[in-house]
């Protein structure tokens, strides 16, 4: 486990949503995703990206393309 109880997969995920967003100002697609972290499935980035979101790290809107955002510190 790494900073914040996530897992290192999980932790590289985070990293790049937030390196994508600052850089170009939204989210990146399912696909943009796999190919940065060398996943063939969208099934395993929709795993991380669940539990990134039950642990609250991220927003998602559902049925919405690039709806993922970072949350955001009250």
């Amino acid at each position: 486990m790494t900073a914040y109880g996530l897992t290192p997969r999980q932790s590289e995920l985070m990293t790049f949503l937030a390196t994508y967003d600052r850089d170009r100002g939204y989210a990146p697609t399912f696909d943009e995703m796999m190919k940065a972290l060398g996943y063939q499935s969208k099934s395993s980035i929709d795993r991380l990206l669940n539990a990134l979101e039950e642990r609250g790290h991220i927003c998602r809107i559902p049925n919405r393309s690039r709806s993922t955002s970072i949350a955001r510190p009250a």
